[in-house]
Protein backbone atom coordinates (compact mmCIF):
# COMPACT_ATOMS: atom_id res chain seq x y z
CA UNK A 1 0.00 0.00 0.00
CA UNK A 2 2.83 2.40 0.91
CA UNK A 3 4.64 1.54 -2.33
CA UNK A 4 1.52 2.25 -4.39
CA UNK A 5 1.05 5.62 -2.64
CA UNK A 6 4.62 6.69 -3.41
CA UNK A 7 4.30 5.52 -7.02
CA UNK A 8 1.14 7.57 -7.53
CA UNK A 9 2.64 10.61 -5.78
CA UNK A 10 5.76 10.43 -7.92
CA UNK A 11 3.70 9.96 -11.07
CA UNK A 12 1.59 13.06 -10.41
CA UNK A 13 4.37 15.30 -9.12
CA UNK A 14 6.59 14.45 -12.09
CA UNK A 15 4.02 15.44 -14.72
CA UNK A 16 5.41 18.93 -15.55
CA UNK A 17 8.99 17.64 -15.52
CA UNK A 18 8.06 14.74 -17.81
CA UNK A 19 6.33 17.09 -20.23
CA UNK A 20 9.31 19.45 -20.43
CA UNK A 21 11.86 16.64 -20.76
CA UNK A 22 9.99 14.61 -23.39
CA UNK A 23 8.92 17.58 -25.53
CA UNK A 24 12.28 19.34 -25.26
CA UNK A 25 13.61 19.11 -28.80
CA UNK A 26 15.46 21.41 -31.19
CA UNK A 27 13.99 19.45 -34.10
CA UNK A 28 10.35 20.44 -33.62
CA UNK A 29 9.52 22.20 -36.87
CA UNK A 30 9.38 25.99 -36.62
CA UNK A 31 6.17 26.16 -38.61
CA UNK A 32 4.24 24.77 -35.64
CA UNK A 33 5.42 27.59 -33.32
CA UNK A 34 5.44 25.16 -30.44
CA UNK A 35 6.22 27.39 -27.46
CA UNK A 36 6.86 26.34 -23.87
CA UNK A 37 3.26 27.14 -22.95
CA UNK A 38 1.98 25.05 -25.86
CA UNK A 39 4.14 22.13 -24.75
CA UNK A 40 2.79 22.32 -21.20
CA UNK A 41 -0.76 22.74 -22.48
CA UNK A 42 -0.55 19.71 -24.75
CA UNK A 43 1.16 17.57 -22.11
CA UNK A 44 -1.33 18.37 -19.35
CA UNK A 45 -4.25 17.84 -21.71
CA UNK A 46 -2.84 14.44 -22.69
CA UNK A 47 -2.43 13.48 -19.06
CA UNK A 48 -5.98 14.53 -18.20
CA UNK A 49 -7.34 12.56 -21.14
CA UNK A 50 -5.82 9.36 -19.75
CA UNK A 51 -7.75 10.08 -16.54
CA UNK A 52 -11.00 10.99 -18.30
CA UNK A 53 -10.92 8.06 -20.73
CA UNK A 54 -10.05 4.55 -19.62
CA UNK A 55 -6.79 3.65 -21.35
CA UNK A 56 -4.06 1.06 -21.05
CA UNK A 57 -1.23 3.33 -22.22
CA UNK A 58 0.68 6.19 -20.64
CA UNK A 59 0.35 9.85 -21.58
CA UNK A 60 4.15 9.79 -21.71
CA UNK A 61 4.17 7.37 -24.64
CA UNK A 62 1.50 9.53 -26.30
CA UNK A 63 3.82 12.52 -25.95
CA UNK A 64 6.71 10.61 -27.51
CA UNK A 65 4.56 9.89 -30.56
CA UNK A 66 3.48 13.54 -30.62
CA UNK A 67 7.14 14.57 -30.54
CA UNK A 68 8.04 12.40 -33.53
CA UNK A 69 5.12 13.88 -35.47
CA UNK A 70 6.06 17.44 -34.52
CA UNK A 71 9.69 16.86 -35.55
CA UNK A 72 8.67 15.76 -39.04
CA UNK A 73 8.69 18.59 -41.63
CA UNK A 74 5.18 19.46 -42.82
CA UNK A 75 6.12 18.78 -46.45
CA UNK A 76 6.63 15.06 -45.65
CA UNK A 77 3.42 13.26 -46.56
CA UNK A 78 1.90 10.66 -44.28
CA UNK A 79 -1.12 9.87 -42.14
CA UNK A 80 -1.08 8.76 -38.52
CA UNK A 81 -2.57 5.34 -37.75
CA UNK A 82 -3.79 3.73 -34.57
CA UNK A 83 -4.59 0.01 -34.63
CA UNK A 84 -6.55 -0.96 -31.55
CA UNK A 85 -8.17 1.98 -29.78
CA UNK A 86 -10.24 0.45 -26.91
CA UNK A 87 -12.11 3.48 -25.48
CA UNK A 88 -10.26 6.06 -27.60
CA UNK A 89 -7.94 7.52 -24.95
CA UNK A 90 -4.75 7.42 -27.02
CA UNK A 91 -6.68 8.33 -30.17
CA UNK A 92 -8.01 11.46 -28.48
CA UNK A 93 -4.44 12.49 -27.66
CA UNK A 94 -3.10 11.67 -31.11
CA UNK A 95 -5.96 13.68 -32.62
CA UNK A 96 -4.75 16.73 -30.69
CA UNK A 97 -1.33 16.65 -32.32
CA UNK A 98 -2.83 15.74 -35.72
CA UNK A 99 -4.91 18.88 -35.48
CA UNK A 100 -1.79 20.94 -34.77
CA UNK A 101 0.17 19.58 -37.74
CA UNK A 102 -2.71 19.11 -40.17
CA UNK A 103 -2.50 15.34 -40.56
CA UNK A 104 -5.22 12.70 -40.64
CA UNK A 105 -5.62 10.09 -37.91
CA UNK A 106 -6.89 6.73 -39.18
CA UNK A 107 -8.33 4.60 -36.37
CA UNK A 108 -8.51 0.89 -37.23
CA UNK A 109 -10.49 -1.30 -34.83
CA UNK A 110 -13.12 -4.01 -34.84
CA UNK A 111 -14.98 -2.06 -32.12
CA UNK A 112 -15.92 -5.54 -30.89
CA UNK A 113 -12.84 -6.23 -28.77
CA UNK A 114 -10.08 -8.75 -29.47
CA UNK A 115 -10.71 -11.61 -31.90
CA UNK A 116 -10.51 -15.30 -31.06
CA UNK A 117 -6.87 -16.25 -30.53
CA UNK A 118 -5.22 -17.95 -33.51
CA UNK A 119 -3.50 -21.33 -33.22
CA UNK A 120 0.18 -20.80 -32.45
CA UNK A 121 -0.32 -17.29 -31.05
CA UNK A 122 1.51 -17.35 -27.70
CA UNK A 123 -0.19 -14.16 -26.49
CA UNK A 124 -3.68 -15.56 -27.02
CA UNK A 125 -3.61 -17.42 -23.69
CA UNK A 126 -3.57 -14.07 -21.89
CA UNK A 127 -6.82 -12.80 -23.42
CA UNK A 128 -10.30 -13.89 -24.37
CA UNK A 129 -12.47 -12.92 -27.31
CA UNK A 130 -14.07 -9.52 -26.76
CA UNK A 131 -11.46 -8.15 -24.36
CA UNK A 132 -10.75 -4.42 -24.69
CA UNK A 133 -14.02 -3.69 -26.44
CA UNK A 134 -14.99 -0.10 -27.07
CA UNK A 135 -18.07 0.54 -29.17
CA UNK A 136 -17.64 2.87 -32.13
CA UNK A 137 -20.13 5.42 -30.81
CA UNK A 138 -18.45 5.44 -27.39
CA UNK A 139 -15.03 6.04 -28.95
CA UNK A 140 -16.41 8.82 -31.15
CA UNK A 141 -18.08 10.42 -28.15
CA UNK A 142 -14.85 10.38 -26.12
CA UNK A 143 -12.80 11.88 -28.93
CA UNK A 144 -15.48 14.50 -29.62
CA UNK A 145 -15.38 15.60 -25.96
CA UNK A 146 -11.65 15.48 -25.34
CA UNK A 147 -9.87 15.42 -28.69
CA UNK A 148 -10.23 16.75 -32.22
CA UNK A 149 -12.63 14.44 -34.01
CA UNK A 150 -12.38 16.48 -37.23
CA UNK A 151 -8.90 15.00 -37.69
CA UNK A 152 -10.15 11.40 -37.36
CA UNK A 153 -11.32 8.75 -39.77
CA UNK A 154 -12.70 5.49 -38.34
CA UNK A 155 -12.12 2.17 -40.11
CA UNK A 156 -14.29 -0.57 -38.60
CA UNK A 157 -13.43 -4.23 -39.07
CA UNK A 158 -10.82 -6.90 -38.36
CA UNK A 159 -7.30 -5.90 -39.38
CA UNK A 160 -6.96 -8.66 -41.97
CA UNK A 161 -10.10 -7.31 -43.68
CA UNK A 162 -9.33 -3.58 -43.58
CA UNK A 163 -5.57 -3.08 -43.71
CA UNK A 164 -5.07 -4.71 -47.15
CA UNK A 165 -6.88 -1.66 -48.56
CA UNK A 166 -4.37 0.75 -47.00
CA UNK A 167 -2.39 2.37 -49.80
CA UNK A 168 -1.76 5.93 -48.56
CA UNK A 169 1.61 6.97 -47.07
CA UNK A 170 1.98 6.53 -43.31
CA UNK A 171 4.20 8.68 -41.10
CA UNK A 172 3.53 6.93 -37.79
CA UNK A 173 1.53 3.89 -36.74
CA UNK A 174 0.70 2.89 -33.17
CA UNK A 175 -0.05 -0.83 -32.89
CA UNK A 176 -1.78 -1.54 -29.58
CA UNK A 177 -3.01 -4.95 -30.70
CA UNK A 178 -1.91 -7.41 -27.96
CA UNK A 179 -1.94 -10.59 -30.10
CA UNK A 180 0.98 -11.90 -32.16
CA UNK A 181 -1.31 -12.63 -35.12
CA UNK A 182 -2.58 -9.04 -35.07
CA UNK A 183 0.95 -7.65 -34.84
CA UNK A 184 1.96 -9.71 -37.87
CA UNK A 185 -1.04 -8.49 -39.87
CA UNK A 186 -0.47 -4.85 -38.99
CA UNK A 187 3.25 -4.87 -39.75
CA UNK A 188 2.70 -6.80 -42.98
CA UNK A 189 0.34 -4.20 -44.43
CA UNK A 190 1.59 -0.99 -42.82
CA UNK A 191 5.36 -1.37 -43.32
CA UNK A 192 5.24 -1.05 -47.14
CA UNK A 193 3.28 2.19 -46.74
CA UNK A 194 5.65 3.81 -44.23
CA UNK A 195 7.50 6.87 -45.51
CA UNK A 196 11.31 6.70 -45.55
CA UNK A 197 11.70 7.66 -41.88
CA UNK A 198 8.26 6.53 -40.75
CA UNK A 199 7.64 5.04 -37.32
CA UNK A 200 5.92 1.98 -35.90
CA UNK A 201 5.18 2.11 -32.16
CA UNK A 202 3.97 -0.85 -30.12
CA UNK A 203 2.59 -1.01 -26.59
CA UNK A 204 3.64 -4.53 -25.50
CA UNK A 205 7.25 -3.49 -25.02
CA UNK A 206 8.10 -5.70 -22.02
CA UNK A 207 7.37 -8.92 -23.91
CA UNK A 208 10.72 -9.94 -25.36
CA UNK A 209 9.08 -12.71 -27.42
CA UNK A 210 6.65 -10.13 -28.82
CA UNK A 211 9.42 -7.64 -29.60
CA UNK A 212 11.42 -10.43 -31.25
CA UNK A 213 9.45 -9.89 -34.46
CA UNK A 214 11.51 -6.76 -35.06
CA UNK A 215 14.76 -8.72 -34.80
CA UNK A 216 13.69 -11.85 -36.66
CA UNK A 217 15.83 -12.28 -39.78
CA UNK A 218 13.48 -15.01 -41.02
CA UNK A 219 10.38 -12.81 -40.65
CA UNK A 220 11.84 -9.80 -42.46
CA UNK A 221 13.37 -11.96 -45.18
CA UNK A 222 10.05 -13.73 -45.87
CA UNK A 223 7.78 -10.70 -45.59
CA UNK A 224 9.90 -7.91 -47.05
CA UNK A 225 13.16 -9.41 -48.37
CA UNK A 226 15.23 -7.22 -46.04
CA UNK A 227 17.11 -7.38 -42.77
CA UNK A 228 15.20 -6.58 -39.53
CA UNK A 229 14.98 -2.98 -38.27
CA UNK A 230 15.25 -3.69 -34.52
CA UNK A 231 13.20 -1.81 -31.94
CA UNK A 232 14.02 0.78 -29.26
CA UNK A 233 12.56 0.01 -25.83
CA UNK A 234 12.37 -3.79 -26.14
CA UNK A 235 12.02 -5.46 -22.75
CA UNK A 236 11.57 -2.33 -20.63
CA UNK A 237 9.71 0.31 -22.60
CA UNK A 238 11.09 3.74 -23.38
CA UNK A 239 13.16 5.61 -20.79
CA UNK A 240 10.50 8.09 -19.68
CA UNK A 241 11.32 8.71 -16.04
CA UNK A 242 9.98 5.63 -14.31
CA UNK A 243 11.73 2.68 -12.72
CA UNK A 244 11.63 -0.77 -14.23
CA UNK A 245 14.46 -3.28 -14.57
CA UNK A 246 12.61 -6.46 -15.53
CA UNK A 247 11.97 -9.16 -16.45
CA UNK A 248 8.18 -8.99 -16.41
CA UNK A 249 7.87 -12.31 -14.58
CA UNK A 250 9.49 -10.74 -11.47
CA UNK A 251 7.27 -7.65 -11.25
CA UNK A 252 5.33 -8.87 -8.20
CA UNK A 253 8.50 -9.06 -6.09
CA UNK A 254 9.42 -5.44 -6.83
CA UNK A 255 6.38 -3.33 -5.84
CA UNK A 256 7.88 0.04 -6.86
CA UNK A 257 8.75 -1.06 -10.39
CA UNK A 258 6.55 0.19 -13.18
CA UNK A 259 7.52 -0.08 -16.83
CA UNK A 260 6.91 2.66 -19.34
CA UNK A 261 4.60 1.69 -22.15
CA UNK A 262 5.89 1.83 -25.66
CA UNK A 263 8.72 0.88 -27.97
CA UNK A 264 9.33 1.95 -31.54
CA UNK A 265 11.16 1.25 -34.73
CA UNK A 266 11.84 3.52 -37.69
CA UNK A 267 11.99 2.46 -41.29
CA UNK A 268 15.66 3.41 -41.68
CA UNK A 269 16.80 1.58 -38.51
CA UNK A 270 18.76 -1.67 -38.47
CA UNK A 271 18.74 -4.53 -35.98
CA UNK A 272 20.84 -7.02 -37.94
CA UNK A 273 23.95 -8.85 -36.68
CA UNK A 274 26.55 -9.36 -39.43
CA UNK A 275 29.85 -10.00 -37.62
CA UNK A 276 30.87 -13.63 -38.03
CA UNK A 277 34.70 -13.64 -38.16
CA UNK A 278 35.00 -17.43 -38.15
CA UNK A 279 32.94 -17.67 -41.31
CA UNK A 280 34.99 -14.92 -42.98
CA UNK A 281 38.25 -16.77 -42.40
CA UNK A 282 36.98 -20.29 -43.08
Amino acid sequence: MVSRFFMKAYYVLSIPISILFILNSKHIHKKYKFTLLKKLGLGFRMFLNTVRIRTGTSYKSHMVMALKILETPPDVCGDIIECGTWKGGCAANLSLVCNIVGRKLLIFDSFEGLPEGAIGDREAQNYKKGDYCGALEEVKRNIFRYGEIESCEFVKGWFEETLPYLHSPVLLAFLDVDLEASLDTCVRYIWPNLVDKGYIFIDEAVGTDYCALFYSEKYWKIRFNQTPPGIIGAGTGLALGEYYIGPWSERNTHPTWHHNAGAFTRKDMSGYWSYYPDEDTA
